[in-house]
């Protein structure tokens, strides 16, 4: 089995992924010793569960390569665990403008400089944006971006290939081209943002045997139950410039809050309660259930930055949901708009 197939089958296996950017990419990093309790935590859930743990981190995720030092850091002290993960890196960003660079020796230096710093090889790489300012006329994607990153799964630098914040028709071009690279495509997907499920990301992911990895599964922090106003994200959080946390817009959105607690969660049986974030990262792993992505297959990466957070999402027990629930979430989706865009500020 060629290390790609191998990548989808242990991806397969996988109920939920772990998000790191949380623990460094913000003004005071959680502490080392804390950071990696929650991530030890994270395997001995995936040892459980019998399947390997999925770690998504960046080298752009704070200054210096702190993510992947994190990581690196935590392999050393832990080295035996490191065949139980699946490490899924982003780069090939200006760490300072937030733009993509996606040339040939952009891409080649953004992946030789993270190996470097996590200390050994990357099982995943993926750019996180397409640099569309390189495409050539007529050019749907950057073909040198990929040109690159499969010489180096070629050399055995990274084992494969995921793409990030991509189009239907951009994830097909791509494919068509490198497929026997490609292992999976990160894009956002909760009950806030499903525009996955309809403009066909989900679809092409699905024809394809591609795996879905759902980040911000959790609504950036609006299903977790712990933001209640503008008062509850912390100063300097990227979050209180944007729209959907803003006044009227986040008292419409407690709509899908209130019918959440009132019709799912409050309607359960004393013996099987569970939580909103539970319930929000339940509603996307039953998609890979769905009828309509017989091949699909869908796996949220939230972040937890302490070990109670950890237990609280990766509890798969907590995660179950019944076919009529799931229905009547879809149904109350039907109608409800999110007031908001996803990266939509106020001003």
């Amino acid at each position: 089995m060629s290390k790609v197939a191998q990548l989808k089958a242990d991806l397969d296996k996988i109920q939920t992924g772990y998000g790191l950017m949380s623990l460094t990419w913000k003004a005071e990093p959680t502490p080392r010793e804390i950071a990696f309790e929650s991530m030890h935590k994270v395997i001995e859930f995936a040892q459980t569960q019998k399947c390997k743990a999925f770690f998504n981190v960046g080298e752009f995720y704070g200054p210096n390569f702190i993510n992947l030092i994190y990581v690196k850091e935590f392999f050393e002290k832990y080295p035996e665990l490191r065949s139980n993960v699946i490490v899924s890196c982003k780069g090939a960003i200006d760490d300072v403008r937030l733009v993509p660079k996606g040339s040939y020796d952009d891409v080649i230096t953004s992946v030789r400089n993270s190996v470097e710093a996590i200390g050994g090889v990357i099982d995943i790489f993926e750019v996180a944006r397409l640099d569309k300012s390189i495409c050539a006329e007529g050019e749907i994607y950057p073909y040198e971006s990929f040109k690159a990153l499969s010489e180096l799964v070629e050399e055995g630098v990274i084992d494969g290939i995921s793409l990030s914040e991509v189009t239907a028709e951009e994830i097909q071009a791509i494919a068509k081209d490198w497929g026997k690279y490609l292992t999976c495509v990160e894009v956002e997907l909760s009950l806030f943002s499903t525009d996955i499920l309809h403009n066909n990301v989900a679809k092409v992911n699905n024809d394809l045997g591609l795996v879905t990895i759902c980040y911000s599964p959790l609504g950036r922090g609006l299903l977790t139950g712990n933001i209640k106003s503008l008062k509850d994200i912390p100063e300097g959080d990227f979050r209180l410039n944007l729209k959907r946390f803003q006044g009227d817009a986040l008292k419409q959105n407690f709509a899908l809050i209130d019918f959440l607690q009132n019709e799912i969660i409050d309607k359960r049986e004393p013996s099987s309660q569970v939580s909103l974030a539970q319930i929000a990262l339940g509603w996307i792993k039953h998609w890979s259930f769905s009828p309509e992505y017989p091949k699909g297959k869908f796996i949220p990466i939230p972040s937890g930055s302490t070990v109670n957070r950890v237990i609280e999402n990766f509890d798969e027990s907590k995660a179950k949901m019944t076919d009529a629930e799931f229905t009547k979430i879809n149904e109350f989706l039907k109608t409800f708009v999110t007031t908001g865009g996803r990266y939509e500020t106020e001003n």
